[in-house]
């Protein structure tokens, strides 16, 4: 696996419907999650975003946008800065990572 993308077995419950693991294995997360990841390192630099403002920038709904975000936390390519902006945590590139 790259490192980008969620594997599509983590993105649904074991119990789910057949609409929902047909789902999982559908969404593109690694493009995704590459975007948000340039976002996060490109935009507002040195002030880190929220996922308001990345929504707003990709054009897509908040929950199409956090769960990428969640898993470059979980990667630790990104972190939580311990802010909070617009009613969001805002969002940093990690320091130890540069891609």
């Amino acid at each position: 696996m790259s490192t980008f993308g969620t594997e599509p077995h983590k993105l649904h419950r074991t119990d789910a419907p057949d609409t929902s693991v047909a789902a999982a294995y559908k969404v593109d997360t690694a493009t995704d999650e590459e975007r948000v990841f340039y976002y996060i390192c490109h935009m507002n630099l040195g002030e880190g975003v929220t996922l308001k403002d990345l929504a707003r920038k990709m054009n897509k709904q908040n929950n199409a946008i956090s769960g990428r975000i969640t898993g470059l936390l979980q990667k630790n390519m990104v972190e939580d800065s311990g802010e909070r902006r617009d009613g969001c945590r805002v969002i940093r590139q990690a320091e130890t990572k540069n891609l």
